[in-house]
């Protein structure tokens, strides 16, 4: 699919704050006009690292939520260019390409399942900030993480709207002692009308396992943000593709940057995306 660079735009914010919020999660603000107007939920931005050319690219961010003419972003300190970006201070300016990619199918009513691995807690406030506006008011949100100290604050989600947060950790120092997937279960005795993901690409193919094995009626709106690699983020370098299903049943690649990275999880073709190698780290 080619880029749709209508909305996109090069800014230079300025910095508000670089949060710690524990467990090595970080929530970056800054003033960036342009963005927070035109961002929708489930789209990205491309994020310079530094002043100078290493690291050469950007690094690809979900808005995680906009407010008046700021935004924010929620990343860990895992590489060379995340490192670098939790080092600004309030002040310092920053660089952005953004918004870009096709973000997530909002719905105008009925209950909605949102499930977030780790970081993938990323585009959920700003999604469950939408879903509040267009009236959904039965939000619940399925968060997971490693441990206690890694998982996104829960009151974080709704921000300006309502959402019932239940928590999973695989060590069990807070909520359900298990991965978060244990807990679809009892939240599809909801039917809901939609569901949506966002995590590990693993994490986000046992939701769907899960999803066919519980034998219940799909969401019709059943969608996940996915990973990986993003070196331009709009096309160009080819280097996010992914397997999804043709009309045919045969796996052909998409990339992640322009088809998505929201896709209807229905089209991904998860076995052939288990099978790839693991996204490089930032």
């Amino acid at each position: 699919m080619t880029a749709d660079l209508s909305r996109a735009a090069l800014e230079t914010g300025e910095v508000l704050v670089v949060e710690r919020l524990g467990g090595g999660l970080l929530e970056l603000v800054a003033r960036l006009p342009h963005l927070a107007a035109t961002a929708t939920p489930g789209a990205f931005a491309q994020l310079r690292c530094g002043q100078t050319t290493t690291p050469l690219l950007r690094r690809p961010f979900s808005l995680a939520w906009t407010q008046d003419d700021t935004c924010g972003f929620v990343f860990e300190a895992v590489g060379a260019g995340t490192r670098l970006l939790s080092q600004l201070q309030p002040g310092d300016p920053l660089d952005v390409l953004g918004p870009l990619g096709h973000g997530f199918s909002i719905v105008d009513g009925g209950s909605v399942v949102c499930v977030s691995g780790g970081l993938g807690c990323a585009p959920f406030p700003l999604l469950i900030n939408e879903l509040h506006r267009r009236g959904v008011e039965d939000i619940l949100v399925l968060n997971g993480a490693r441990t206690a100290t890694r998982l996104y604050p829960a009151e974080r989600f709704a921000r300006r709207a309502v959402a019932v947060v239940a928590e999973a950790t695989d060590d069990g120092t807070r909520g359900h002692h298990g991965p978060v997937t244990d807990l679809l279960h009892q939240a599809l005795r909801s039917r809901p009308s939609a569901l949506y993901a966002c995590g590990p690409n693993a994490m986000v193919g046992a939701v769907m396992r899960n999803l066919l094995e519980s034998g219940a009626e799909l969401p019709q709106t059943l969608e996940a943000s996915l990973e990986a690699p993003m070196g331009c983020g709009f096309g160009t370098c080819l280097g996010c593709a992914l397997p999804v299903l043709g009309d045919d049943g045969v796996s052909v690649w998409r990339l992640c940057c322009t088809d998505g990275p929201v896709m209807p999880m229905r089209d991904v073709d998860w076995d052939a995306l288990g099978a790839l190698p693991g996204a490089d780290v930032a």
